[in-house]
């Protein structure tokens, strides 16, 4: 398995999305974004965040962690390897097992990057689903450090647990 964060927002991006944000309070930008800003921002997950794009080439992954990802589609654009016997003879796609490996370029924007991460890095994920999102989040996190503590489960996001059959991380449904 290979993961590589091969795009990250531009400063012009940045720039971008701060104009969008105070063009609302009848502002315009002038500085760029700082880092405590920014990680405002996407703490409160204003919609400006979303103009924050993010790329990511993944290799050699079992079938079945592309099925899980590929579930978030809002602002998520994945393009995963074909396993089509005309498209590829490594093995026959009829009898291909769960855990064949499949490789995926995905994009995905800051909003639904943090969704991600609330979801799949949750305990009740599957555990291989949350190791390609752990070391996603991470490639994120060192590359852009307004995201430190951001990219966690829900649970510890919300201090409170959706689930319909949590995982006890959290005693009486909220954060310890």
């Amino acid at each position: 398995m290979k993961i590589e964060l091969v795009g990250v927002p531009t400063k012009d991006d940045l720039m971008w999305m701060k104009d969008c944000t105070l063009v609302t309070v009848h502002k315009k930008a002038v500085n760029p974004p700082t880092t405590e800003w920014l990680h405002k921002m996407l703490e409160a997950r204003h919609s400006p965040i979303r103009e924050l794009w993010y790329r990511f080439k993944i290799e050699d992954i079992p079938y079945y962690v592309s099925v899980h990802l590929v579930r978030h589609h809002v602002e998520f654009h994945p393009y995963v390897s074909s396993q089509r016997n005309d498209r590829q003879d490594a093995y026959d796609r009829r009898k291909a097992p769960q855990d064949a490996p499949v490789s995926m370029n995905l994009s995905m924007n800051a909003e639904t990057l943090m969704t991600l991460a609330n979801k799949r890095l949750c305990m009740k994920a599957s555990p291989e689903t949350r190791q390609v999102v752990q070391e996603m989040c991470r490639l994120v996190e060192e590359r852009c450090p307004e995201y430190k503590g951001l990219l966690v489960p829900s649970c510890e996001y919300n201090a409170v647990c959706h689930e319909m059959f949590p995982c006890g991380r959290l005693k009486g449904g909220k954060a310890d």
